[in-house]
């Protein structure tokens, strides 16, 4: 059996709305995202439907 092994987050700003608060980022600002932080590379940081509009790679998801 493999062992299970805990991901680590930290914040980082929403591309979507520059850290003002919008839908894809629940109003905060910055959303959660694996260490170490990358942007989407679909999108290269922009936001596209990969990355749910936030321009990063690895996001926390809800049941996380």
């Amino acid at each position: 059996m493999g062992k299970w092994t805990k991901k680590h987050y930290e914040k980082a700003p929403c591309a979507h709305c520059g850290g003002i608060g919008c839908c894809y980022c629940d109003k905060t600002g910055c959303v959660l995202v694996a260490t170490p932080r990358r942007t989407c590379p679909h999108c290269g940081g922009v936001g596209c439907i990969y990355c749910g509009f936030t321009g990063w790679a690895g996001l926390k998801g809800k049941y996380d």
